[in-house]
């Protein structure tokens, strides 16, 4: 037998004389309400229809969920008694006990179990890691010792404590070392020793030189300074002149690279230099 709901939807059949939803939205009347003596009838039509609806609707999910009827009698603390019983029974019927394959109720244990559905507390939780810590400081008694430290509180152990070189001793003794030659094989590069730290660096001034000079920027910084270096023109065999080539005024950054002619043919040449230095 069914159950009888007195809320029932008003003018929702396709020929309804209510107004379309966008005419509906765009009304003035739907934020200040109808003004008295002139009230749109499909306009009233429409504001009835929507809250009808879903009266309705409403309505049909108690009685469905609870199994009672659903009446218009104005007992609105008997309306929500029945929500609330149809809205437990949705819960009841469609929520299902949790495990380990499917989501669910969970429930709350604080007794240790086999269970695969109940959920441990906090309370339960701690007590498992104490039972831990108590069982693990048990192992191993405090009056026993390693290489004669008690175990009562953490043991560092150093070479010495076990009869061995220390990591100074070994790296002195077989003269191995961790560090490694570096470098950048690059037409302005370097080369740095891994051991000594003394660094080779090379490379080309950017533009040609004759009669001037030019700063050049070592690839990599000398970490305490430039012992010197040498420069030497690269087209000697295409100008008609003589050129010389000079390193000087280095520091840990850069130098000066200096073109002088002995001539004045005023001919140009790129320049090579190279500097060492740690």
């Amino acid at each position: 037998m069914s159950q009888k709901n007195d809320f029932k939807a008003f003018s929702i059949s396709n020929n309804a004389n209510v107004v379309s939803q966008r005419l509906y939205e765009e009304s003035k009347d739907l934020l200040t309400g109808f003004p008295p003596n002139d009230v749109p009838t499909h306009l009233l039509n429409k504001a009835l229809r929507q809250s009808s609806t879903i009266s309705s609707v409403l309505a049909d999910f108690i009685s469905t969920q609870s199994g009672e009827d659903v009446l218009d009698d104005g007992d609105i603390a008997k309306l929500t008694a029945q929500l609330n019983r149809a809205l437990e029974q949705k819960t009841t019927a469609k929520v299902p006990d949790a495990s380990l394959t499917q989501k669910g109720v969970v429930q709350l244990t604080d007794v240790v179990g086999n269970s695969d559905t109940l959920a441990v507390t906090q309370k339960l939780a701690q007590e498992i890691v104490n039972l831990l810590r108590e069982d693990i400081n048990n192992r191993v008694p405090n009056i026993r010792k390693v290489n004669g430290k008690a175990l009562s509180t953490d043991i560092s152990l150093s070479a010495v404590d076990v009869g061995a070189y220390t990591k100074a001793e070994v790296d002195n003794r077989i003269n191995v070392k961790d560090n490694k030659n570096t470098s950048s094989k690059g037409v302005n590069g370097w080369w740095k020793c891994g051991d000594t730290g003394v660094t080779c660096q090379w490379g080309y001034t950017k533009g040609n030189l004759g009669e001037s000079r030019e700063w050049v920027q070592f690839p990599i910084r000398f970490s305490n300074g430039c012992f010197g270096g040498l420069a030497t023109v690269t087209l000697l065999n295409k100008v008609v002149g003589i050129l010389s080539a000079y390193f000087g005024g280095s520091t840990q950054e850069g130098a000066w690279v200096t073109v002088d002619q002995a001539t004045n043919t005023y001919d140009q040449s790129p320049v090579f230099w190279f500097a060492i230095g740690y």
